[in-house]
């Protein structure tokens, strides 16, 4: 055979393109294109036929993608009795296995990378076998010859939108770190139905998944996650709905107090002061106060020990219209997940003892009592005449009346 000699480095190269390679496997193999090369057995030719001298299946990977144009193709025809895989320059899979007597058809669809972008379907077939690995997408990867979940996760403690770029966010898990924080939701018309992010409240705040445009989630505009809380957000094409978020359920009852000594205007709830339950406020405000709880549905027992203003508690959106606890008092409030509302009556368990006006009788002793409720002189004799009749007369019923018989008997 007619050699050809490279005249600047001495080395062979071959005398045409090479088209056609057969192969014996005796172990992984990796091909390098017929380009300036003396013809060995690596070549990745345009038709390649494998079969393998020893017993076992191995692993092919292609030459750098970066190195041919697009549109360069190889096709290998797996003529042994093993399944063999095939791989880009890069280490991942093509095709996971290759059956025993399928053909193959890999062509290259980017060059950019050593890894490439090949696609591969099997050649010649009644019904194409599509490569795993190809049509593998955001939430999905390639597990040998199926494909598998794949949940990638992203840590946060800044406020963040999400991604819309192709994959982008989708399928993500977006764990929020941080304190109180934001993060923005795309419009729905945008990403379409079927889109979908997780995400998971680490934090030590509330995180607040807000809408863009018009868009609802579960039909209101903005969603608060208390801490720990976590949900799938799907998207329907037009709106957001989530899975998986529900009430925090809990069976202890805390209190927490919290100075306001210096504080006026807005007190936001945060951290650890969330879902305590009960809170007394002291110290020396500088001016009116309003204390901010989150869109959650809660519970609040207030006892207000502060001076220097009004102090009320409300949501965000409620501000200034929220109820208020007078000073030096308790109260009971209860937020529905927008608004603060008075559960017990204005002073009843702070003013003692409770006022006519109030369904009492702003005494201490029976005495005191008759005469605030309008008993006069005779009224109160009549009605103190009555009383001592009543509890004699209760003396002779049941055993009591037994036990006075028994002892007249006696004498």
């Amino acid at each position: 055979m007619t050699t050809y000699t490279n005249i600047f480095t001495g080395a062979l190269i071959a005398p045409a393109l090479a088209a056609y390679n057969p192969i014996t496997l005796t172990g992984n193999l990796a091909l390098q294109w017929p380009l300036e090369t003396a013809p060995n057995s690596n070549l990745a030719t345009p038709i390649i036929d494998i079969t393998v001298g020893t017993t076992g299946a191995y692993n092919v990977t292609l030459p750098p993608a970066n190195s041919v144009g697009v549109g360069t193709f190889v096709i290998i025809n797996n003529l042994s009795s093993f399944n063999q895989a095939i791989y880009n320059n890069a280490g991942a899979v093509i095709v996971a296995s290759q059956a025993p007597g399928s053909v193959f058809f890999y062509y290259l669809q980017n060059n950019s990378t050593a890894a490439g972008v090949w696609f591969a379907f099997q050649y010649g077939a009644a019904v194409s076998t599509p490569s795993v690995a190809a049509i593998a997408g955001p939430g999905l990867r390639a597990v040998g010859a199926t494909l598998g979940q794949d949940i990638v996760v992203l840590s946060v403690n800044t406020n963040y939108v999400l991604s819309t770029a192709s994959p982008g966010d989708q399928a993500k898990l977006v764990n929020w770190t941080g304190g109180a924080g934001t993060i923005t939701v795309p419009l729905a018309a945008v990403v379409g139905a079927n889109w979908y992010v997780q995400v998971r409240n680490s934090g030590t705040s509330i995180l607040t998944l807000t809408n863009s445009g018009s868009d609802t989630i579960n039909g209101v505009a903005n969603l608060s996650m208390n801490p720990s809380d976590s949900l799938f957000l799907v998207c329907d094409g037009t709106t957001w709905w989530t899975i998986g978020l529900g009430p925090i359920v809990t069976g202890t009852f805390h209190v927490v107090t919290i100075s306001l000594a210096g504080n006026t205007g807005n007190y936001v709830l945060s951290g650890s002061q969330l879902n305590q339950i009960g809170y007394t406020f002291t110290g020396a405000m500088a001016g009116n106060s309003i204390i901010i709880v989150p869109n959650t549905t809660q519970e609040y027992w207030l006892r207000n020990t502060t001076t220097g203003g009004t102090l009320q508690i409300a949501t965000a959106a409620q501000g200034a219209g929220g109820p208020a606890i007078a000073a030096n008092s308790q109260a009971i409030f209860y937020s529905d997940g927008a608004n603060v509302y008075l559960a017990s009556p204005a002073g009843l368990i702070s003013s003692v003892p409770v006022t006519i006006a109030q369904g009492g009788t702003n005494a201490t002793t029976a005495g005191q009592a008759l005469i605030n409720l309008g008993g006069t002189t005779t009224g109160i004799g009549v009605f103190t005449a009555a009383s001592a009749q009543a509890a004699q007369a209760s003396l002779l019923t049941s055993s009591n009346a037994d036990a006075l018989v028994y002892a007249l008997v006696l004498g």
